[in-house]
């Protein structure tokens, strides 16, 4: 798979914006839609490689739940846990499929993390 060379520093530059302005962001990564780790901040002891991987797994969950339910291709899937959130994102790039994947802890307001991370995969999707 072949990465267009500009769609990495638009990685790196969405990756800014949402740790600058999420509170209580502790992780982000974006990766190809097969796991493949493109660009990550984390602010925690997360493991990239596995969040890129459990991501794939859960997009490829969320857009089989869509396409089954008759509901269309899945644009986000949403985790709440005891101590945060985990919000994955579909960004369909024209060249390559992308998940924006963003951990907070309890303290994010879910409708901020869904904004943000949503500006950031329609900057990605015209990179």
């Amino acid at each position: 798979m072949q990465i267009t060379p500009r769609i990495k520093p638009a990685a790196e530059s969405a990756i800014d914006t949402l740790m600058r302005e999420i509170k209580g962001v502790k992780a982000v990564v974006i990766s190809t839609e097969d796991g493949m780790e493109l660009a990550a901040r984390v602010e925690n002891t997360a493991q990239v490689a596995r969040l890129s991987a459990i991501a794939s797994s859960l997009a490829a969950l969320g857009a089989v739940a869509g396409e089954e339910s008759n509901l269309g291709a899945c644009d986000n899937v949403t985790i709440e846990a005891t101590h945060g959130h985990i919000l994955m994102l579909q960004a369909r790039h024209p060249e390559i499929a992308l998940i924006v994947s963003v951990v907070t802890g309890k303290d994010a307001i879910i409708g901020q993390v869904l904004y943000f991370a949503k500006q950031a995969t329609l900057s990605l999707q015209q990179a």
